[in-house]
């Protein structure tokens, strides 16, 4: 059986997928010597922060008592599951993350298992969040899927199929 987690839980989770998706994206383009690969990973950093700020904001506001419903057990389930069952969990605890020797179809590929988690994560959230804030949710996992397609598309580009 998942955990649950309280909407304080689910977004302090939030704020550290993306701080740590900032972090790796940022070594990622340090150690780049592609400049296609450097400018993506740059990219992806940035949109990360982008995200930092609106789950950091959502903390401080849930915080605050401010518009936030109870979640139920059945959501607060789900998103434990999918904390705990993938790659957002490794990413979490630091574990099972690409090494610095790993090639770049394969730091690829854990990015674009990260941000489809992320897609799922989120998602869950549509039942908590303050009305007022659903449309900058949706432009979160919206984004969250530009970045999957995107990187996607940089594997097959770099050799790494589909």
């Amino acid at each position: 059986m998942a955990m649950r987690f309280s909407p304080q839980e689910i977004l302090t989770m939030a704020v550290e997928l993306e701080k740590k998706g900032a972090t790796f994206y940022e070594e990622l383009a340090q150690k780049a010597t592609n400049p296609s690969a450097k400018e993506a990973f740059s990219f992806l950093r940035n949109e990360e922060e982008k995200h930092l700020e609106f789950f950091s904001s959502l903390l401080g506001e849930v915080d605050q008592g401010t518009g936030f419903i109870d979640t139920m057990e059945e959501i607060e389930n789900y998103l434990g599951a999918i904390v705990e069952s993938g790659v957002l969990g490794k990413v979490l605890k630091g574990v099972g993350l690409p090494s610095s020797e790993a090639g770049l179809v394969e730091v690829i590929s854990f990015g674009i298992e990260v941000e489809k988690e992320s897609i799922l994560f989120y998602q869950g959230f549509v039942d908590f969040i303050p009305q007022e804030k659903m449309e900058w949710l949706q432009a979160v996992i919206d984004e969250e899927r530009r970045h999957f397609v995107y990187l996607t598309g940089l594997k097959k580009e770099w050799g790494g199929g589909s």
